[in-house]
């Protein structure tokens, strides 16, 4: 007797986790019932249950099989269906407002089959006999796991690994891990991404990366006879990963030598003049704005005479490297300030003098506050809060400016932060307590755009903007789809946005 059960899950992930989210973190779950004889399943109900609580969620499938949930982040729970015999377990995204698909695609007669098909008592009993004599922990170092005695205790489970450019990821180790007996399998994919194992019936199983752990789970389930099950990913792969952070790691360390040594030039720039940090800091915005026509990169004005924002909230890095762009905005100031309504500035120079083993997540600090009150009062707030600063780090305190920069401020419609792009946002995590849309300005975007800044844009419905082009909808992405910014093409994967390589040139590094 045989029964063949066939799950086509395509589940499109990433490798990053966060910390446990805010309560009011709200995600999107799209369920969608294919048939495989073709077509959906219509006005099916669709149960998901939280696993660890009593929240129950319902709808029915639409003419398209599909039913959308708005689900709480970061939170287990089962999915059930009306016309199908197995539970789903899915753990939410822990990023507000990301958008995620699953896919059930299962025959008509499910049901039919699978009660046809249970075990009785004293088959699941025998196939916990056979599990007690398992090895807690096996490893294959092949990638076809060997057909196991008492086969019709085992599911044989066929997994596709897919990379981002949707060729084969080869090499690949995956563990598999069972909720109830705790047994593990180690294997790895073949030359064209495949691998086969064998997953004792009755339990759930985790598939794990090096890098993402817990991120998708397998049932095998008490069934008669044989079972087959076949799941296909799309992932970006551990080499890849670690390349990438290799790659990250040696740009950030170059960078700061480039600002540790524009920061000594400015020191000694100051000492030559006998002048203090402040007046030296006045002198060289002064050199910028007078030398504002010969810039090729006017980012700053630019975006802002492109975009009709009004009632602006402007948080702007004020750090050493972001002379050339705050100059550009006193210039457009100058420019537009009896026209504006309501003009606000936040100004932050990650954490005053403060340094870098001092700098708290959340409690950098340096973080100033003005209003519109004319370009000799502005060019004057912007000198001292620049010279408060002393470099240090690469990276900024941009999530904490915008949080208490918000704080700070009167009312406004419209809050603009002007940002490095070459410089990593230290304070990412704490986006999860932050829902403002942000319009961001990136400054020194000549290639690449930083994923920290395209995920701010992202979670919290905001834009981006280049001297070339206006972002909008980034704030609409779901999860899989694509976004071009200077010819260079970016996708959500888990709720990251991922750089994906030109499929005519080599990746950008």
């Amino acid at each position: 007797m045989k029964l063949q059960i066939i799950n086509k899950i395509t589940i499109i992930i990433f490798l990053f986790t966060s910390a446990v989210y805010a309560q009011n973190c709200e995600t999107t779950m799209t369920i969608i019932l294919e048939n495989y004889s073709g077509g959906y399943f219509i006005n099916k109900q669709i149960t998901i249950s939280e696993l660890e609580g009593n929240a129950i969620f319902k709808a029915k499938s639409n003419y398209k099989g599909k039913a959308v949930f708005t689900l709480p982040c970061n939170t287990y729970f089962n999915i059930n269906v009306s016309n199908y015999s197995k539970t789903k377990k899915i753990k939410t995204h822990n990023i507000n407002g990301v958008s995620a698909t699953r896919v059930l695609k299962y025959n008509a007669d499910n049901i039919q089959k699978a009660k046809a098909f249970k075990m009785s008592d004293n088959e699941s009993k025998s196939v916990n006999n056979t599990a007690n004599t398992v090895s807690d922990t096996v490893i294959i170092n092949t990638s076809y796991m060997k057909r196991p005695k008492n086969i019709e205790h085992f599911s044989e489970v066929h997994i596709m690994l897919k990379n981002i450019d949707e060729g084969a990821l080869k090499n690949e180790k995956i563990w598999l891990t069972g909720e109830k007996r705790g047994k593990t399998i180690q294997i790895v994919t073949n030359s064209i991404g495949k691998t086969k194992v064998y997953l004792l019936k009755g339990d759930i199983y985790s598939l794990n990366f090096t890098y993402n752990k817990n991120y998708s789970s397998i049932e095998s389930a008490y069934t008669k006879g044989t079972s087959k099950i076949d799941l296909k990913y799309t992932y970006l792969g551990t080499k890849e990963i670690e390349l990438r952070k290799k790659i990250e790691e040696i740009r950030i360390a170059k960078e700061e030598e480039r600002l540790f040594a524009e920061e000594e030039r400015f020191k000694e720039y100051c000492k030559k003049h006998k002048i203090s940090i402040e007046e030296g800091r006045r002198r060289k915005t002064e050199e910028y704005i007078e030398n504002y026509n010969s810039y090729k990169d006017t980012v700053v004005s630019t975006v802002l005479n492109r975009n009709k924002w009004s009632e602006k909230l402007i948080v702007c890095d004020l750090t050493g490297s972001m002379s050339p762009y705050s100059s550009q905005l006193l210039v457009w100031y100058k420019l537009h300030y009896l026209k504006e309504k309501n003009l606000q500035f936040v100004f932050f120079n990650d954490g005053d003098q403060k340094y870098d083993s001092e700098k708290k997540i959340g409690e950098t600090g340096g973080i100033y506050y003005s209003q519109s009150k004319g370009i000799d009062s502005l060019f004057s707030f912007t000198t001292k809060v620049s010279a408060n600063g002393n470099g240090g780090d690469c990276a900024e305190n941009n999530i904490e400016a915008l949080i208490k920069g918000t704080k700070m401020a009167k009312p406004f419609k419209e809050l603009i932060m002007i940002a490095d792009n070459n410089a990593p946002v230290k304070d990412i995590e704490l986006l999860k307590d932050f829902n403002i849309p942000v319009h961001i300005i990136l400054c020194g975007c000549y290639n690449q755009v930083l994923s920290d800044y395209l995920l701010i844009a992202f979670k919290t419905k905001g834009s981006i903007h280049t001297i070339e082009q206006d972002i909008t909808k980034i704030g609409k992405m779901n999860e899989g789809e694509n976004i071009l910014i200077n010819n260079i093409t970016y996708r959500i994967m888990g709720g990251e946005f991922v750089r994906i390589p030109n499929k005519k040139q080599k990746p950008n590094r």
